[in-house]
């Protein structure tokens, strides 16, 4: 045990970027000898997909226990969950819930935008299992994401960071982490750069504007929002709902369709972020 507070006190004072690349080593330590097995039996078996699924879940169970153990030992944090910004308190599902509506509400809105002006086509049909799949998915998305970004991350920088500067940070590394992919597919999805950024900046400031008490910032708004876009999106992406006319070209609603990529899309969340980062300053 003395070995341990002394190894984690001498990571405490390494600098910051080290200190965040000796985490994910520790987070692959751990995670390889459980996924290098199941990826194994999944590609023997014909069952990539569903291996593929169990690894990222033992990936989060991993990264779950080590980022308590983090701040508990490394930071000295007595409840590291409240320094990444849960709390279990009714107040912090109403205000996800509210902030999952409105996510929902901004996808909604902006798609509706496009059926109007004559920019898409809107084809209604029944979405009972798709929308649930959505919610599903959101949820999955929004927690995990947001625990991990606006949660761990942006906790790490703020213990060297002034709060504007975690936030920025937190937001790069934030979009640069959806281009960990083949170069083709980088290429292709570079237009959602400047969306993922922004979107970022607009979830990072939530955390600190969303507080259940004076002096605890909570993932209740990044979280719940991000859910709801995600699960606005995923009903009209996978239901095909909403379809470009044509009338416009691609890069106004998005390009391949997504509109992190769009003219509309960036524009909208351009004005979020003005609105999210004077917010925060009030606070």
């Amino acid at each position: 045990m003395m070995r341990w507070s002394r190894y984690c006190r001498q990571v405490a004072k390494v600098i910051l970027p080290g200190r965040i690349l000796i985490f994910f080593a520790l987070l692959l330590l751990l995670w390889a000898p459980l996924a290098v097995p199941v990826y194994g039996v999944g590609v023997l078996w014909g069952l990539s997909n569903i291996a593929s699924i169990v690894a990222l879940v033992f990936l989060y169970s991993c990264f779950i226990g080590i980022a308590w153990f983090w701040g508990r030992w490394v930071h000295k944090w007595r409840q590291p969950w409240s320094h990444y910004g849960l709390l279990c308190r009714r107040q912090f599902v109403s205000d996800g819930c509210v902030a999952l509506l409105v996510g929902f509400g901004l996808v909604v809105a902006m798609f509706g935008l496009q059926v109007l002006l004559g920019w898409a086509s809107f084809y209604p049909r029944s979405l009972t299992g798709i929308a649930l799949e959505g919610l599903l998915v959101g949820l999955a998305i929004g927690f995990a994401e947001e625990l991990l970004f606006r949660g761990w991350l942006l906790a790490e920088l703020k213990t060297s960071l002034p709060r504007y500067q975690a936030i920025l940070w937190s937001s790069l590394i934030f979009a640069i982490a959806h281009f960990i992919k083949p170069l083709p597919e980088v290429l292709s999805t570079s237009p959602q750069f400047l969306g993922l950024l922004l979107l970022g900046l607009i979830l990072g400031a939530g955390r600190y504007i969303s507080r259940l008490k004076p002096t605890f910032a909570s993932l209740a708004l990044p979280m719940g929002l991000h859910a709801g876009l995600v699960w606005g999106y995923y009903i009209v992406d996978v239901g095909d709902l909403v379809i470009p006319s044509g009338r416009v070209p691609e890069w106004v609603t998005g390009i391949h369709g997504n509109p992190l990529s769009g003219a509309l899309g960036v524009s909208i969340l351009s004005c979020l972020t003005v609105l999210a980062l004077f917010k925060l300053r009030s606070k």
